[in-house]
């Protein structure tokens, strides 16, 4: 008798499922529908194998006095280090407060509504050098690095950014107190090269890795044509002046820049955008010495280093780095001109030695 109630109880149950998915199919739909999108960034990559530890619940980072930057006023900013030496647009809705405080340190301070959301900083910052350590291996013990990092924006949207093995080694994310900071590392030296600190509006704003999100992620802001040439402008100075601070720390004298190979660099980076390609040869215009002949620049000596889908110019310099062939004519000794061109999310550098006269 028991076993007739308990057949005739599931028989009882699984109709009554089948009844509720059919009354309710399309809530159920619904449901299920609200949308895990997936976005992928194009980048290059290598295999790598890093070690990532488990977070401690109980353990939390926080900046030193000198490392706090977001939510300063203009006001603020200009009363500790005056007026920028310029000032960028940038493709994700703030400027760029420009200051190269001297040649083993500089300093992007993002502004928005008259707020800092954004900084990027390498060397000696308010007089004293980023202390959130200087190794991969003491940031890590500090950060603990993850391979997918969730965050939260001001709007209460879901994303889960997903970091390849590359990303981990070269550039991870962690949380600080209540930002956001991409570490960017030298894997040559396997030291702390730069950082990046961000409020989660904006670092979801970037999507700078491979990220999953329930909803609809914030729209980029839209540029005229003026202004798009504005910010490839302000690309292509950054990344001459993050170069050359790269070079006085590894002990190399900055490149000058050169305005006639810019030309060419930017004329590359353009091609490439329009006619969907990647390379250094060019179908239409060749080869690097093709392009310099047919910008009438003369050289005894020439390179260049290309990136695309890098989120700024300071990225791709950062990418550049850590790439052996493109960390050789970044940090080349005989070099000794620089042109940058930038055109939408395409980057060229173009080094020169002329002739000796």
């Amino acid at each position: 008798m028991k076993k007739k109630y308990m057949i005739s109880g599931i028989i009882l149950l699984f109709f009554s499922i089948v009844s509720f998915e059919h009354l309710y199919e399309k809530q159920i739909v619904e449901w299920f529908q609200q949308t895990n999108s997936y976005e992928e960034e194009i980048l290059a990559a290598e295999e790598v194998s890093t070690i990532v530890a488990e977070p401690d619940e109980e353990f939390a980072v926080s900046f030193e006095d000198h490392e706090h930057f977001i939510g300063m006023t203009e006001e603020e900013i200009k009363n500790q280090f005056g007026e920028p030496a310029r000032i960028d647009l940038s493709a994700y809705g703030y400027d760029w407060w420009i200051y190269p405080e001297s040649n083993n340190s500089y300093m992007q301070i993002g502004i928005e509504k008259g707020e800092v959301v954004t900084v990027f900083l390498t060397g000696n910052i308010r007089g004293e050098w980023l202390s959130l350590g200087k190794t991969y291996h003491e940031i890590n013990e500090l950060v603990q690095f993850k391979e997918r990092v969730e965050v939260t924006s001001s709007d209460g949207g879901m994303y889960q950014f997903e970091l390849t093995n590359d990303d981990l080694k070269m550039r991870p994310l962690g949380q600080v107190e209540d930002v956001w900071v991409q570490f960017y590392f030298d894997t040559y030296t396997n030291e702390l090269s730069s950082v990046r600190i961000l409020e989660q509006d904006v670092l979801i704003r970037q999507r700078p890795y491979s990220v999953s999100y329930r909803g609809t992620p914030p729209d980029r802001p839209t540029f005229s044509e003026d202004e798009w040439a504005e910010i490839e402008q302000g690309n292509a100075k950054q990344i001459f002046d993050f170069t050359n601070t790269i070079r006085t720390r590894h002990g190399l004298k900055p490149f000058e820049w050169a305005e006639d190979v810019s030309t060419v660099a930017y004329l590359h980076s353009k091609d490439m955008s329009e006619n969907g390609y990647f390379s250094h040869t060019s179908p239409s215009y060749g080869e690097v010495a093709d392009r310099f002949d047919r910008g009438e620049v003369p050289f005894m000596l020439a390179g260049e280093n290309i990136a695309a889908k890098y989120v700024d110019g300071l990225a791709s310099v950062e990418g550049w780095l850590n790439s052996e062939g493109h960390r050789v004519n970044l940090l080349h000794e005989e070099f000794t001109h620089l042109g940058v061109g930038v055109f939408r999310e395409h980057y060229t550098q173009n080094f020169l030695t002329p002739w000796q006269l």
